[in-house]
């Protein structure tokens, strides 16, 4: 069983600076394991007002890091992962992200699942733990989308994993749907724009000072230090991952996170990198594994046809190729 933190690391490190020299103000935090950023030009946005909604942000951050994390104890991922079976009583946020991630699971056809929490816990992308086949076909045996069962009735929210043996992971999706959400604060606390960056997940909103388009730049797979290229974008979402985020070679082979639900094993593709661009930053999440699992080709026919998406692709020998509806990618 793994070993469960009491607190969420670095909770009380918070950063608010500006104005810098374009107006810009950032808050700058750590949570989901990753560095947050988010930045505004506020106008005539008193510095109180401001201050305000951003300390209202990272507060949602640490909430949904108390219910979604599968590391948290008490969480209540956690919760139902240790239910044994059993339903047990969750937040509405919590069924809400529950919903989306099994939404995700029916349009991939399984090759997004949420279930797979007992196959990534035999994986160690620090200190490049291969798991041996018998453990991979034990955990496999109860990876299954359809085991988690959610309900809401008069007393609120439920969830129950049929399969007591089942765990799952909300990762693939608990960010996006985050993003979104700190969109709706941050407009409700009086800000007239933002750009939200959770560590490759970012949503915009509003307009730069200059009217401009926000542009999101997007890494070179080979040299992930450095850009490709940058996504123009009006408001919305681009999120961006890449093979490269956790991987390790071992005897010859190359393993990333990214892992096939079938063999447990992380997927063949020759995709290298994916940014998908949508209206909401959720629909970003959701079906960027989808695309790397499906690899290039069917992939692009996978973006076409799926309302509200579109995708740029980094391919192993460095190629770009991108869907029909995506305009004014910037290469460098």
């Amino acid at each position: 069983m793994q070993q469960l933190l009491t607190d969420i690391p670095l909770e009380d490190s918070v950063s608010v600076t500006g104005p810098d020299a374009k107006g810009a103000w950032s808050c700058s935090f750590f949570a989901f394991n990753t560095e947050i950023l988010l930045q505004t030009y506020p106008g005539d946005l008193a510095e109180s007002v401001l201050r305000r909604g951003f300390a209202a942000a990272v507060e949602r951050c640490r909430t949904f890091e108390r219910l979604l994390s599968r590391h948290l104890a008490g969480s209540d991922i956690v919760r139902i992962n240790e239910s044994a079976g059993e339903a047990v009583p969750i937040e509405r946020d919590t069924h809400r992200v529950l919903a989306s991630s099994l939404f995700y699971c029916e349009a991939s056809g399984g090759v997004f699942d949420i279930t797979m929490g007992a196959v990534c816990r035999l994986w160690n992308f620090a200190d490049e733990t291969v798991p041996e086949p018998d453990e991979l076909e034990h955990a496999l045996a109860h990876v299954d989308w359809h085991a988690l069962v959610i309900a809401e009735d008069e007393t609120g929210f439920w969830a129950q994993l049929k399969d007591p043996a089942a765990s799952i992971d909300v990762g693939g999706t608990a960010k996006g749907f985050i993003a979104d959400d700190l969109c709706d604060l941050l407009r409700e606390q009086g800000f007239s724009n933002a750009i939200i960056n959770l560590g490759g997940n970012v949503m915009t909103f509003g307009s730069k000072p200059d009217g401009k388009l926000w542009t999101i730049g997007v890494r070179n797979p080979a040299a992930p230090s450095t850009l490709i290229g940058a996504v123009p974008i009006a408001q919305g979402s681009v999120v961006t991952s890449g093979l490269y985020e956790r991987c390790f070679t071992k005897n010859g082979i190359r393993y990333h996170h990214i892992l096939d639900p079938k063999t447990g094993y992380p997927v063949q593709t020759d995709i290298a990198g994916a940014s998908i661009v949508s209206e909401r930053s959720l629909d970003g999440d959701g079906y960027s594994t989808t695309v790397f699992a499906l690899g290039s080709a069917d992939a692009l026919d996978f973006v076409e046809r799926t309302c509200g998406i579109e995708a740029l692709l980094v391919l192993d020998d460095g190629s770009i190729v991108r869907s029909s509806g995506l305009e004014g990618f910037i290469e460098l």
